[in-house]
């Protein structure tokens, strides 16, 4: 049994003489406004009934063709790797070349000693201008002249002094 539905409803004025005859043919019927009121309806949906069925069958036949339609497809993208943590990282160890030692080079054949060396060959107690001195350094075939000579003025063994180098 379907639940009773309580449905009120305002009736304008102007439908006021309409709403009193409706109530009166109710009791003619012997029925309430409301199963009058529904009977009316049922009566008019009827009509709808047979049209929705033929709907539903149309429906039925053209469901074939709907189910032949491609569906859309989900294209999942490929995860990232999961990054490792920096401690589980392999390290990798490069050695550097070693080059064959040969007994016979002694502290004379250092860049540094070779450096002061020229150095003390070139001042003539006033100093010497830092560009002429790296390319004297270059011209005598010293590795790295300015790192050297850089590094000398760090430890204190050389200093500058107005623009000129000067031996400690």
């Amino acid at each position: 049994m379907p639940p009773k539905l309580n449905f009120r409803m305002r009736i304008p004025s102007d439908y006021k003489s309409s709403w009193d005859f409706f109530n009166s043919r109710a009791k003619i019927e012997g029925l309430t406004p409301a199963e009058l009121l529904r009977d009316i309806i049922d009566d008019y949906l009827e009509g709808f009934e047979e049209e929705r069925r033929e709907a539903e069958e149309e429906l039925d036949e053209i469901a074939p063709l709907r189910d032949k339609v491609p569906r859309k497809v989900k294209v999942k993208k490929p995860t990232k790797p999961k990054r490792k943590s920096f401690l589980a990282r392999k390290a990798t160890i490069t050695k550097k070349k070693e080059e064959p030692e040969s007994e016979d080079i002694t502290i004379q054949g250092t860049p540094k000693f070779l450096l002061l060396e020229l150095f003390r060959s070139l001042d003539d107690g006033e100093g010497i201008d830092s560009d002429s001195f790296v390319t004297a350094a270059e011209e005598e075939g010293i590795a790295n002249p300015r790192l050297q000579m850089d590094k000398m003025i760090r430890r204190g063994i050389l200093y500058i002094h107005k623009g000129k180098i000067h031996i400690s």
